[in-house]
């Protein structure tokens, strides 16, 4: 082993012999899960019928550039990048070059969200040693399950989510795409994002963006991949999710800030979607055991 005179020079006498540094207990990723989506429908289909909300969601493009749609904002995404998609954000995808790719997800749970601050609603470039990390994880991932693959897959995780978050972001992302089919998709999450706390019916978009409801609704679903109205529910029932599980405003308020009308209309839209009752789910903290239903058209007509 060498070290050079450098890295030793700066080591001190310690002032005080029991207390170090990274004392702190370095918290874990838990309750892991990978898999690969690999056609351009099951991807946007999968990402509106989704409820692991409370769940953090890694996601590496390894073919087929696209867009990432993330709140309000809009992401260009390429192969070669990753993206760390916080709990609760809403999110979806559009704008693939072709209809089959190969996106890797990762969703996993922490206790605090803290340490990866810096990830939020960036893209980065996955480097040659995140690359590595990755590929261990996968190794792991595919052996036998057991104590000593199940285990060794959170430090892997953590090291890779570490290396990621020192990684520099790429000077060539975009983000608020106005042009082609993801612009229509931004405009009605910036839409959402402005009118925060009202219930936002297609109507609204076709007054606001001055094309009739039945062409605005049709050009979503060629850009979506999903209906307009289903994925409006799907924004509120998230929003739902989110004020539940993180604030202690009663349902009454919770009802008024996500637009249901009234609280039994909105115990039953959520419980249609979700398979159980906003006050279960905030009992359970996250619907884990719920059976998801689809989410139709037909259920935005409040």
């Amino acid at each position: 082993m060498s070290l050079s005179s450098h890295e030793l020079g700066c080591l001190d006498v310690p002032k005080d012999y029991f207390r170090g540094r990274a004392y702190q207990p370095l918290l874990q990723p838990r309750n892991i899960l990978l898999f690969l989506r690999e056609m351009k429908s099951t991807l946007q289909q999968e990402a509106l019928q989704d409820r692991s909300h409370h769940r953090f969601v890694l996601v590496f493009n390894l073919q087929t550039s696209g867009h990432v749609h993330v709140d309000h904002l809009s992401f260009s995404f390429q192969p070669g990048q990753a993206l760390l998609i916080f709990p609760y954000q809403f999110h979806h995808y559009s704008g693939l070059a072709t209809n089959s790719l190969q996106w890797l997800f990762c969703t996993f749970e922490i206790e605090s969200s803290e340490m990866f601050n810096s990830l939020r609603d960036r893209i980065v470039d996955v480097g040659d040693e995140a690359s590595t990390i990755l590929g261990k994880l996968l190794r792991y991932w595919n052996m036998p399950h057991g104590d000593l693959s199940d285990g060794i897959l959170q430090p892997i995780l953590l090291e890779l989510l570490l290396v990621l978050k020192q990684t520099r972001y790429p000077a060539h992302v975009t983000t608020g795409s106005k042009e082609g089919e993801n612009a229509l998709i931004w405009r009605v999450n910036e839409f959402l994002a402005q009118t925060s706390g009202t219930a936002v019916h297609v109507r609204d978009l076709s007054k606001s963006f001055k094309i009739s409801e039945s062409r605005l609704r049709t050009l979503f679903k060629e850009a979506a991949g999903v209906p307009l109205g289903a994925y409006l529910l799907n924004n509120r029932i998230n929003n739902a999710m989110a004020l539940l599980r993180n604030s202690d405003l009663p349902l009454t308020e919770i009802t008024r800030r996500c637009g249901f009308g009234s609280p039994p209309a909105f115990s039953r839209v959520f419980k249609s979607v979700l398979g159980i009752t906003p006050l279960k789910f905030r009992k359970k903290g996250h619907p884990l055991d719920a059976v998801v239903a689809p989410v139709a058209e037909a259920d935005f007509s409040l």
